[in-house]
């Protein structure tokens, strides 16, 4: 007993010697959630869609792309990559729509530090940034500053072309590594609901991957057996083309009941693999994955 506390006394002065001016250490969140858990969250991202109302795209075309990036970790100094990304979607003149799949800050303090984060905030229906809360976006006490920016943390819309509808996508909060009693029965009922509505496809997005690679991301690597085995199933149960998810850094791809998990590399900067996802939405998906500028 003695070794373990003078352990996990050496990790926490460690950590703590390694912080920065660029970031803000909570040890607790380390270990354990430190905030407001998934299903307080589930519940207000619900009061909040429910005060809008639903969200349909139109897209004005059969055809067009997504933008997809994960685990930006950006600080004050270090957010390269996701200006890059950034500009790169502001440029696409197709039609389009872009996501975050989590992670989009380091640590405490980071929310209102960069540009990018203000792009996201700044989105219109026609020029729109979707996002998912990962686990270093909520935890550390940030949820009601990330609710600020993004109002809602599990969701869906659609997108049509004026005409017809095209594809659905739901938006997953599994920061904590569980998705929660109240949203897993959310995403039952509206699986069951509009898998009748003939859609062209089904995407889910979410941060926390389900199969994972290794043991490092600590109590939110995956979630626990019996709720993968239940979201899997589920997943595959209603026609769910793909999930897109991050968390990792690192890419990987799972079929599984019929379903593609695609895990994204990470687009933080200084890291090795840094990649983001273009995908071309039409009667089939054509993935591009692009590399960020080396330094």
């Amino acid at each position: 007993m003695k070794k373990n506390l003078l352990y996990l006394s050496l990790i926490a002065l460690g950590l703590t010697s390694c912080a920065s001016d660029d970031t803000t250490l909570d040890i607790a969140g380390l270990f354990s959630p430190n905030g407001e858990v998934v299903g307080t969250r589930f519940a207000q991202s619900m009061a909040y869609n429910d005060s809008v109302g639903e969200m349909h795209l139109d897209m004005g075309s059969d055809d067009y792309v997504i933008y997809a990036c994960a685990d930006s970790h950006i600080t004050r100094k270090n957010h390269k990559n996701l200006d890059f990304f950034i500009d790169q979607y502001r440029a696409e003149t197709a039609p389009k729509l872009a996501l975050h799949l989590g992670d989009i800050i380091d640590a405490q303090k980071n929310y209102p530090c960069a540009d990018s984060i203000l792009h996201f905030a700044g989105q219109t229906i026609l020029d729109t940034v979707f996002a998912t809360p990962g686990n270093h976006d909520i935890y550390f006490r940030q949820w009601s500053i990330y609710r600020s920016f993004f109002k809602t943390s599990a969701y869906w819309f659609d997108t049509n072309n004026g005409a017809k509808k095209l594809d659905l996508f739901i938006c997953l909060d599994s920061a904590e590594g569980t998705l929660g009693v109240d949203q897993m029965n959310w995403l039952r009922n509206l699986l069951a609901n509009k898998s009748k509505e003939g859609y062209r496809r089904i995407v889910v997005f979410t941060h926390t991957h389900i199969w994972k690679l290794d043991e490092s991301q600590g109590h939110t690597s995956n979630m626990a057996l019996e709720e993968t085995y239940e979201l899997t199933s589920l997943l595959g149960q209603y026609g769910v083309e793909t999930v897109w998810c991050g968390h990792q850094h690192a890419m990987q791809r799972v079929a599984f009941k019929n379903v593609m998990y695609l895990v994204l590399n990470a687009t933080k900067d200084k890291e090795q693999g840094q990649s983001y996802m273009i995908a071309e939405m039409g009667n089939n998906v054509n993935y591009s994955f692009i590399e960020y500028p080396k330094e």
